[in-house]
This record gives structure tokens, sequence and C-alpha cells, in this order.
């Protein structure tokens, strides 16, 4: 099975949309590409479970959107995985029908902050074939392609679907995954350099990103009512120090990284 982890490109005379890993969505005139660490995740663990995985970031490889679109005709995945933001959504609903122009037989997965609060508009406004709420959609993606693939029976909380012309749903999103079971990020896979030096957050680079933990520490008092984080993760999460010391150190030997940010 072909599974492709994209960003499909979004021309805007405003200038770059942010949608990876960012708390609010923003148009740069700059450009800015952030690591999207989740979407990375997924796509380490679905090759480690032996899929074949395209990584597809048509906004960091600055295409247009109508050479993008040709490539992933050809590309033709099994399965798509796009995040989406609110200011973007109607966008990405069109660009849902256009895939399935180009590629009918292609599952389309929507994943994000918005979909998550609103999984049922996506679902009536777009040929969408499924919506993973939360934050924790790597481990989702995963449960669910292994599920179509036969591989488990049963799929986790928090995957919208469609069965007999219904939309269904499988239950309240939970966050409870141990994040100390995943991998290092296959930095060549998800190409990091894309990543590595277009940012402003970097005194030096080429720099990237590491995700220790989800949500953050100011979860105490519910959490900052700006952030979209309190709809993604739910729960204040993080991995053993001593792994992310190791991956540091990973980085820094293996590719040579001299800034990260978390």
């Amino acid at each position: 099975m072909k599974i492709s982890i994209s960003y499909p490109p979004i021309e805007n005379k405003k200038g770059i949309p942010l949608l990876s890993q960012n708390r609010q969505f923003q148009w740069f005139s700059e450009p800015t590409y952030i690591y999207p660490c989740v979407p990375a995740y997924a796509a380490t663990l679905l090759k480690q479970a032996g899929y074949d995985v395209v990584w597809d970031d048509g906004i960091a490889e600055e295409k247009s959107y109508s050479q993008w679109l040709r490539d992933f005709e050809k590309i033709s995945p099994d399965l798509v995985m796009i995040e989406t933001k609110t200011p973007v959504v109607k966008k990405h609903w069109k660009i849902i029908g256009d895939i399935k122009q180009v590629s009918p037989d292609t599952k389309v997965v929507l994943v994000g902050d918005h979909v998550t609060a609103l999984p049922m508009e996506s679902m009536e406004n777009s040929k969408v074939d499924f919506i993973l709420e939360g934050g924790d959609y790597d481990f989702l993606l995963l449960n669910l392609v292994e599920y179509l693939n036969g591989k488990t029976e049963n799929l986790e909380h928090g995957i919208w679907y469609r069965k007999n012309g219904e939309m269904k749903n499988t239950g309240k999103f939970q966050t409870n995954h141990d994040l100390n079971s995943l991998p290092f990020i296959d930095r060549d896979l998800t190409r990091w350099e894309l990543y590595a030096y277009k940012n402003g957050n970097f005194k030096r680079t080429p720099g990237t990103y590491t995700m220790v933990g989800r949500d953050c520490w100011h979860r105490k008092n519910g959490g900052c009512t700006f952030c979209s984080w309190t709809t993604l993760f739910p729960t204040w999460r993080v991995k053993k120090p001593e792994l992310l010391v190791d991956e540091i150190g990973f980085l820094i030997e293996r590719y040579g990284v001299k800034t990260v940010f978390d």
C-alpha cells in the first residue's frame, strides 16, 4: 500500500501558508517552513510497518498547485493524509475534489485542529473518506492503515468514516498513546533539509525540530484560550528526557544540525 503525507500548495497573494506544527495559522510574506513533527512521525511509523511512504510537501518544495497536482496524479497513492486549518479548510475541500478527479481510487484523510473541532462539516462538504481527530493522528493513521489492510480488527477512537452512504465515527479521540514508544523520526524519508534553512527561529542553520511533549505546561489552568493545542492535546505528556538527549546527539552527529527547537 502506498501512502502519501501531503501538503498541497495553496496559492495566495498573502504569501506562504504556515500549516505544520503551528498553534495558529499564518501567512508569511517570506518563505518559512516549520518541520511537521507529527506527520513525520506518521510517515516513520508507516515505513517501519512496511508500507510504501511518499513525503509530498508541495509547499516546502515551492511547487505551483498545477505542478503538484500533476505529480500527485503520477504518484497515485492508495491513501493520502492532509493537515488542514480553519482559514484554508474550504480550499482543501476543493483540493480533495481535484484529487478524486485525477486519482479516483485514492482515499483521502484529513487531520488537524479544525476537523477535530468540526468533523461533520468536512464530511458533509467534501469527498473526504476519513477524518482523524486529535493530535495523536500519527498513531491513528497507522491504526487506520493496518485496519484497511486487514492487520487489525479494531479502529481506535477518534476516526470518522463512511459506510453505506452514512457518516460514522468510533467515538471521542483519546490521547493515551505512549510517546516513549515512538522511534526517532526518519529525517531522510521526511526530507528534513526542506525545513532546515528558511526559518527565522533558527539562529544558526541547519536547524530542525523535535517534539518531546504534546500540549504544554500551561495546561494546569485550562490552557491558553487562543491556542489550538487545547483542542488537539487535552492532556500534557512528555517523553523521557534521555530520549530527547539521545535524539539531539543523533541529529548533530548524523546531520550536522546546529539549532534544535522543541
